[in-house]
């Protein structure tokens, strides 16, 4: 394929091309005489007229039909004037126009071979080479390769690709091996224009560290919501029994005992206030929560001690249906007793402006056949609204009136950094007054 083999332009490659092939024409007519005079000095002519065939074929070859018919010709004059017999002549000048005629289509077909492959190559829209495995020499080129990089090699870059820097393009590289015309090995080399695909990338990197520095925008927003929602109940504990102190001062006739409780429980509660600070820190960053094996009885014990006061006051009942085998679960024991808290206080408010009788809520451990331990808060009053269901673990939804909706979706994200599970489901235990029940699952201690 004389046009891929060839970086020349078209007109000095056929010039140089058909100076090739006359220079061959010219060197087999010499070999036809050379052969024509050794038939004749030596004798055997049958014999070394046989090797007619080898200049003719040759120029055949490099020149065509006319430059094989010339030397065909010479070397049927010359076997003639060796062995002048008029049948012989005419069967030897018909092989040699035969010889001629064959080798001269099947250049001819190669040649259209080539040219559909040249033609394939320069209709496709991305720049295409052929290059030799051995020495690197650039085979083939099409038009598209010669306007994107002229005579330049392009060199892979950062992950393969490759950039024309006149064009601003970016190129990624797909090779396939072939055997090329001469025999040789070669590779054909396709260079698909991925410049969209790269600017693409380019704006969704620039996207992706914009939502990047939303999300924690975002996320610093809802952290400052949870240490306010978190801190909102020990520090009204610590209100709380910090005003009946000062009644107590007041009244001129302090009881020392109760006093120094209520000095202890809003000491604790200081404490607790800055333990949850530090968890809710925790699981922003590693090495998060300190989990180790805690026994849920004892959690739930804790956590219905601290809401005790408050139910108290408002005459409600605590309904303890403890295991009687207590689940032991690999968990944080200061966030796993907020969150049973945060749950019955919930419960505390769905009740506490009911009648007397649906001013009770039930705190349940239930130890599964896996290991893992369950806590459930249930109470009978009116339930969730059906329309929050769906979203009631999402944060900002509440049905409380100036509520913040954040209360359940910490809760979830602190039972689901345990690889647990946190549920809800209507009290099916009264028709007439639904209720709730909320429930928490966390692996167990061995899991």
């Amino acid at each position: 394929m004389r046009s891929a083999r060839t970086l020349s332009p078209a007109g000095l490659s056929w010039r140089r091309d058909e100076l090739c092939g006359a220079g061959t024409v010219v060197a087999s007519l010499a070999l036809v005489a050379l052969i024509t005079a050794a038939s004749y000095a030596t004798g055997v002519a049958t014999q070394l007229q046989l090797l007619y065939f080898i200049p003719i074929a040759l120029a055949s070859w490099a020149s065509g039909r006319r430059g094989g018919l010339a030397v065909a010709a010479l070397a049927g004059a010359g076997w003639h004037a060796l062995a002048p017999h008029f049948v012989e002549s005419v069967m030897a000048a018909l092989l040699f126009v035969l010889l001629v005629e064959v080798i001269a289509r099947l250049h001819e077909a190669l040649q259209r071979s080539d040219e559909r492959f040249a033609a394939a190559m320069e209709a496709l829209s991305d720049p295409v080479y052929v290059e030799d495995l051995r020495s690197g020499e650039v085979l083939y080129r099409n038009e598209r390769y010669a306007e994107a990089f002229g005579a330049l090699r392009p060199r892979p870059q950062e992950g393969g690709e490759m950039q024309n820097v006149a064009g601003d393009r970016w190129y990624v590289l797909r090779s396939h091996r072939l055997r090329w015309s001469d025999g040789r090995s070669a590779r054909l080399c396709v260079l698909s224009d991925v410049t969209d695909e790269r600017r693409a990338r380019e704006l969704l990197a620039k996207h992706r560290d914009a939502a990047h520095r939303t999300a924690r925008l975002i996320a610093l927003g809802e952290f400052a919501s949870a240490i306010a929602h978190e801190l909102n109940q020990p520090l009204a504990a610590i209100a709380t029994y910090n005003h009946s102190c000062m009644r107590m001062l007041q009244s001129g006739n302090p009881d020392p005992g109760e006093l120094q409780q209520a000095m202890h429980i809003c000491r604790d509660q200081a404490k607790r206030a800055g333990k949850i600070i530090q968890r809710l820190r925790d699981l922003l960053r590693p090495p998060g929560p300190a989990f180790t094996g805690q026994n849920l009885n004892e959690v739930v014990g804790a956590a219905l001690r601290l809401a005790e006061p408050e139910a108290r006051d408002a005459g409600i009942a605590f309904e303890r249906r403890l295991a009687q085998q207590a689940p032991v679960v690999r968990a944080d024991r200061l966030l796993i007793e907020q969150v049973a808290l945060n749950l019955v206080r919930n419960a505390v408010e769905a009740v506490q402006g009911l009648p007397r009788e649906r001013r009770r809520i039930t705190v349940a451990t239930h130890l599964e056949p896996d290991g893992s331990g369950t806590v459930s808060v249930a109470d009978i009053g009116d339930g969730v609204p059906g329309e929050v269901r769906e979203r009631l673990f999402d944060p900002f939804v509440t049905t409380k009136p100036g509520g913040l909706g954040l209360g359940l979706s910490i809760c979830r994200s602190i039972v689901e950094a345990h690889g647990g599970a946190l549920r809800h489901r209507p009290h099916r235990d009264d028709p007439a007054a639904p209720g709730a029940v909320f429930s928490f699952t966390l692996p167990g201690a061995s899991a």
